[in-house]
């Protein structure tokens, strides 16, 4: 009876954590698998000590991803994050790890730092968040605040995030976005979410490798302009990674070969079929010599008579 008990406070025990865990992103191609499942084996390597493993390991992974298309993809964002951390726990290199953080960020704003990142990695990390997103006061704003897109991938919307002066509140406000090497702008609305600060998106059919460009408008009601950021002779410019490889692309199989080729040289069916029916003549002399060029085989004969009659059809061609 005491064990029974034990069954359903065991279950709410072991259901809680994982009812809580967020839902994963599923990998687009096995090179992200592939990193989901090293990135594993990292915590494994901090217990042990083995922090150039974990290193190692990390930097792999992004190779590998960079390679596939998946350089700004979420998985990215994990790896670097916890790339950064390595470099704290294992190598004290603050500077570098500021940079993973960094990139981290801006592929996904709402990256967490993993369990096993100590006090120093979490100081690092806000300071590089704050870097990216510091608090604006709407109330002290003048004009408009931005902070550029550096990364986007190919297919994907461009999320752009801007916060504007309270006073300016009441107009549109507009993305306007090309290709990379000139072209029209489009222009695509933003909208107020939260406060002062306005979110919009550059479409993914707008969003191509190797690199598109933008910058922000916001229009008083009439339509006359109020404040920019960017300009359209010198706009922002944001690097786009192409499109993630799926794994149907990567194991394509290639393109069989042209039997027609083949069947075009080989003479008709009832040509040669009337060839091997017809007897040769014996050649002339000893058995030996009818051995040594082979006239004494019906099909020997038959075979020369082939090729005679290929090569005499070529030449009337």
């Amino acid at each position: 009876m005491r064990h029974a008990a034990l069954v359903p406070a065991l279950a709410i025990l072991l259901a809680g954590p994982i009812a809580s865990h967020p839902a994963v992103a599923q990998p687009a191609n096995k090179t992200e698998a592939k990193a989901a499942s090293s990135m594993r084996m990292v915590g494994e390597y901090i217990e042990l000590g083995e922090y150039a493993m974990a290193r190692d390991s990390l930097m792999k992974s992004l190779a590998d991803l960079k390679m596939a298309g998946s350089a700004v993809r979420p998985i990215a964002a994990e790896v670097h994050v916890k790339l950064g951390v390595v470099l704290i726990l294992g190598f004290k290199n603050t500077k570098l790890a500021t940079e993973h953080f960094s990139t981290a960020i801006n592929i996904q704003k709402d990256i967490a730092l993993p369990e096993f990142a100590n006090d120093r990695a979490k100081v690092v990390f806000g300071r590089a968040y704050e870097a990216i997103h510091p608090t604006i006061k709407c109330d002290t704003l003048l004009g408009m605040w931005h902070k550029s897109v550096p990364l986007a991938q190919e297919g994907t919307p461009a999320v752009i995030e801007a916060k504007l002066d309270r006073y300016l509140l009441d107009g549109p406000m507009l993305v306007m976005y090309r290709g990379a090497g000139g072209g029209t702008y489009k222009e695509a609305p933003m909208t107020k979410v939260d406060g002062c600060t306005y979110r919009g998106e550059i479409p993914g059919d707008g969003v191509n490798a190797p690199s598109i460009e933008y910058y922000l408008e916001s229009r008083l009601k009439d339509g006359r302009p109020a404040a920019r950021k960017g300009k359209a002779k010198s706009p922002f410019l944001v690097n786009v990674s192409f499109g993630p490889i799926s794994d149907a692309q990567e194991a394509a199989p290639k393109p069989e070969e042209k039997a027609i080729e083949v069947a075009e040289v080989e003479p008709p069916k009832d040509e040669v079929e009337e060839l091997l029916l017809t007897t040769p003549k014996k050649p002339k002399g000893s058995g030996c010599a009818g051995c040594q060029t082979g006239s004494n085989s019906p099909l020997g004969g038959g075979v020369l008579a082939l090729l005679a009659l290929v090569g005499l059809r070529r030449r009337r061609h």
